[in-house]
């Protein structure tokens, strides 16, 4: 290696680079650290993990190396809290979506309920997003074959999509997320593809990958890198995918040896290097750790 065609001292070095899967997290069951169907996870201001850790009926927060923090509760409600995602906002508010009470449950980092929304109109809420641009709460509602959109407070704003094949329609939404200028990436799960509108719910394009490491069968979770690469968890086969915000197929991040099984929710990390950690759910229960910039969940 030169700098202006001077050889730089100590050459040459070797560099270690860190790529697949680093390890693993994490345990089946209802202990502090142990997780039972962990359905999404989402990062906190504290740079912490925070894990709809569904069939425990709770949130749990450990930090990035894997410590146990705390565990967030909600037992006020007629049927057992279930979060199957999560989102936080900028203020570090937590948007946890129950899909057991058909709800939004809004709390703070201590676990002390804010407020509830959406009882009215969600009939089987799988994913959330919040909008960086203005603040909004996107759920898919698999039920419902449509995204909700909300604000911060409550409010229902609209919905858009039905039950169909064509275009700006879904069959069974899971995962949604957001970019910086408003675009909303949708995991249409039974459609097999991922589909992109604009900030005013307008169809953009849709992309899928039907062959070789890029199969997109079943697309459950989605997350997007500074607007450019989306990241993608499938199901049958069970893989992590990396496209570019347009669609192209990219790479497969984990590996047929990883044993990933039903990953389901992502989040994304600002480690350097980056890091791409996973949850296996009712059969194994363990975190994964891989060297790309994602956080994902696996549910069974």
């Amino acid at each position: 290696m030169t700098i202006g065609d001077q050889p730089i001292p100590g050459c040459p070095v070797i560099i270690p680079v860190i790529k697949g899967l680093v390890k693993t997290i994490g345990s089946k069951g209802s202990a502090e650290g142990q997780y039972n169907n962990p359905r999404s996870v989402a990062i906190n201001k504290d740079r912490d993990i925070v894990t709809a850790d569904r069939d425990n009926n709770r949130l749990q927060i450990i930090t990035r190396e894997g410590n146990f923090k705390k565990c967030l509760k909600f037992k006020q409600f007629k049927k057992p809290f279930t979060p199957c995602d999560i989102a936080i906002s900028s203020d570090n508010t937590y948007y946890s979506l129950d899909n057991n009470n058909k709800q939004v449950v809004v709390s703070d980092e201590n676990g002390h309920v804010i407020r509830c929304f959406g009882q009215n109109e969600l009939k089987d809420p799988y994913g959330i997003g919040i909008s960086p641009v203005d603040g909004n709460v996107y759920v898919t509602d698999r039920g419902g074959h449509c995204v909700r959109v909300y604000t911060q407070h409550g409010k229902y704003l609209r919905s858009f999509g039905s039950k169909a094949k064509g275009t700006g329609q879904f069959n069974g939404p899971w995962g949604v997320v957001i970019s910086s200028t408003g675009m909303v990436f949708v995991a249409d799960y039974y459609n097999k593809r991922i589909q992109v509108f604009n900030a005013h719910d307008q169809y953009l394009y849709s992309f899928d990958c039907q062959s070789g490491d890029g199969k997109m069968r079943y697309p459950i979770g989605i997350a997007i890198e500074n607007d450019k690469y989306v990241y993608v968890t499938t199901d049958n086969p069970s893989s992590l995918l990396k496209f570019e915000s347009s669609g192209k197929f990219v790479c497969r991040i984990d590996s047929n040896r990883d044993g990933l099984k039903d990953p389901s929710g992502l989040a994304l990390t600002d480690d350097v290097p980056c890091r791409v950690l996973w949850q296996i759910g009712k059969t194994t229960a363990s975190r994964c750790l891989y060297s790309d910039n994602i956080i994902i969940q696996c549910t069974r």
